[in-house]
Order: C-alpha cells, then structure tokens, then sequence
C-alpha cells in the first residue's frame, strides 16, 4: 500500500498511456485513403494484355499490414488512360460503383490521402503512331506537347487533393530508339517537377534486368511492380509514420487533460 500510495501518479500516468495506446491499437490507426490514377502501369497490366497484380496492389498490401490503410481505389485507372482523358474524368466527376457503393472523382481526391500516378506513356506511344517521320526533333516536339497538357493535369488534380502526388516514372524499352528518348525526356519532366514526388522506374531497371517482361513489353513483370512498390514505400514510409505519431501525440494530451 505504501508503494501505491508513494508511486500513485506514476501509476495512473502508466494505466493512461496503456488504455490510449489500446484504442489507437483497435480504432485510430487505419486512416489512409489510397488512390491509385492512371494508365496499364497503375492497374498492373501484364506483358500478355492482361491486369495483374500492380504497383498499386502492393503498396495496398503493405499499408494494410502496417495498419494504415483506410481505403484503396484504383478502378478510376484505365488501360488506355491518357492525360486529356484523365482530365476529361476529373470535368465530369467520373464516377464508379466498388463494393455495391459508388464514388465520383473529386470527391475522392478530396477524401485521399495518398495518391499515386502513371501517366503520359500512351500520350507518347499515340503521339509517335501518327508521326510522319520519327526524328530527334519531333520526339522533343512531341514531349513538349505533353508537357504541356501534364502541367494543367497536375493543376487540375491540386485542386481536389492536398497532400503529396507521386508520379511514376517508366523504363526503357531496348527496341525502339526514338520510344526510348521519349521514355527518357518524359521521366525527366517528372524529375523536375517540384509539384510531385518522383519514382525513378528508368535507374531501377536498368541496374536489374529480371524486372522486364521477357518478351520486352513495355509493362513490368510482377516482381518489376513490387519492386516499384518498394520504391513508393521508401517515399512515404516516414511520412507516414510522422502522421501516425502525430495522432497519438495529439490524443495523448487530450486524454491526459
């Protein structure tokens, strides 16, 4: 009795932190929202035409083991995304139907806190298709064209959503020359984009072929996705981990008061 007695502030101040910690444990921790926008990188379209498990799928799964995800959407993605398409859904607040519950665009970026991007691929290759001559001249023209239209997307989706846009880069594909510059000037626009977060694809592959479809696609195989999902966690781990600090800072205090 004397101990309690002599040690009763410090004991109260323990079963505090003990019963706060437990309701972060069961109710405060998932709180992310996740959305994944893009072309057949963010829905994880495999070297055989089909949708796999993406980059996306991956950075999920690891938000959930972590306890951090609240909710995941990528089905605003398409194959064939390209920016202006992308821009055309957030003027009509595309909506969609997940789980038996339908969701609009904007209102979705406004609820997210966490989102990832692949976009300007399909611009590039369409853009290349209907080229009379493929020269260094026009590929530059071509990039800068996109650059263009990529700037008022990144505008447009700021609008909506507050926090951090990581943007995924692409990789080489060795069979095309011009394809490959263009890969190459396109990831650069990302890289000095101070709006956004980059995901360097281009480095990552290059220094580990067993990342690429064998049949040289321009999509990744399974182990190159997670290995780009690996990539987004390095990005945002801290962040995260900041956030959730934060919150039991905060509630901590609230609690104790």
């Amino acid at each position: 009795m004397k101990f309690i007695k002599k040690h009763y502030k410090l004991i109260i101040t323990i079963i505090v932190i003990l019963l706060i910690f437990l309701i972060f444990k069961l109710n405060n921790k998932n709180n992310q929202n996740y959305i994944s926008l893009g072309d057949g990188y963010a829905l994880g379209k495999n070297s055989y035409g089909q949708i796999d498990y993406g980059y996306s799928d991956y950075y999920k799964d690891y938000l959930s083991t972590n306890d951090y995800l609240n909710r995941y959407i990528k089905s605003f993605s398409t194959e064939t995304m390209t920016i202006n398409s992308l821009l055309d859904s957030i003027s009509i607040n595309k909506k969609i139907v997940l789980h038996d519950q339908e969701y609009n665009l904007k209102q979705t970026l406004r609820e997210s806190t966490i989102l990832t991007l692949s976009i300007g691929l399909n611009d590039l290759i369409y853009q290349m298709s209907i080229s009379e001559e493929l020269t260094d001249s026009t590929i530059d023209k071509i990039i800068s064209n996109i650059e263009k239209d990529y700037k008022k997307l990144i505008r447009e989706i700021k609008k909506h959503y507050q926090y951090d846009i990581y943007v995924v880069g692409y990789y080489s594909v060795n069979a095309n020359t011009y394809l490959n510059k263009g890969i190459r000037k396109l990831n650069n626009i990302y890289r000095n984009d101070k709006d956004v977060i980059y995901i360097d694809t281009y480095s990552l592959f290059e220094s580990n072929k067993s990342y690429r479809s064998r049949c040289q696609s321009i999509y990744p195989n399974n182990k190159g996705y997670e290995a780009i999902s690996r990539q987004i966690v390095l990005k945002t781990s801290k962040k995260l981990e900041k956030s959730r600090n934060n919150w039991y800072t905060n509630n901590a205090f609230n609690y104790y008061d």
